[in-house]
């Protein structure tokens, strides 16, 4: 594990994402670059999420990605941010996921768990249950289905300690996922604590108490309140 880099301001931030690379210039209006991080990110909306967390939120011990894609944003963000222990979490059938294998042998953070499964199947809990209440930060951006990202969350309440973070992805660009946004607000258990939306959306939330840990059903089916 490498040095974390001094933050740069926002500006330069900005220019950093873009010099790592996207995953379809058209769509994210910067460049592909064969041998960067092929981010799925808004460059502005992105870099001013890393800025915050790098800035305002103390390093953390032991984190989770649920939906990594290519690894750039799990990579990105520990190059400027100190995650001690990581946890990767991902079905493995995105099409930038084969640039992993890459990306991952420079994670500046120690990869101590990678799980290419479905993140609803219950061997994927087992697996993950011996960090129950041991997790500081979830990045969740893996089923954008409503029921789907409920499961996730499901899944990352039970791993988070009380004061964790949790940060979804696309929480206004992608209708189911903006219809868990809105239910979080009324959350008991979680506050939100930054909402970054440029275009995509990237929302911080603190969890801040369990007040009903999840059952079986919501496990299962995805619905309940969270």
């Amino acid at each position: 594990m490498g040095l974390i880099q001094p933050t740069p301001s926002l500006a330069d931030m900005i220019q950093a994402v873009r010099n790592a690379g996207s995953s379809h210039e058209e769509f994210f209006g910067y460049p592909v670059r064969e041998d960067g991080l092929h981010l799925q990110q808004d460059p502005t909306e992105y870099a001013s999420f890393v800025h915050f967390m790098a800035t305002e939120v103390p390093a953390a011990d032991l984190t989770l990605e649920i939906g990594i894609a290519s690894g750039g944003q799990t990579k990105f963000l520990r190059d400027y941010w100190h995650a001690r222990r990581t946890m990767v979490l991902d079905i493995g059938q995105h099409q930038v996921f084969p640039q992993w294998k890459r990306i991952k042998q420079s994670l500046n953070s120690d990869l101590i768990l990678e799980i290419i499964d479905d993140s609803h199947s219950p061997k994927v809990r087992e697996q993950l249950l011996p960090h129950a209440g041991k997790v500081d930060f979830a990045f969740v951006d893996g089923d954008h289905s409503y029921r789907g990202l409920k499961q996730d969350i499901f899944l990352t309440k039970e791993l988070l300690r009380p004061g964790g973070l949790m940060v979804l992805h696309d929480t206004a660009a992608v209708g189911d996922c903006k219809k868990v946004f809105d239910e979080l607000l009324f959350s008991s258990d979680f506050a939100l604590l930054r909402n970054f939306q440029y275009r995509f959306g990237i929302s911080v939330w603190k969890m801040i108490r369990v007040k009903r840990m999840p059952n079986a059903f919501n496990r299962m089916t995805g619905w309940g309140r969270i």
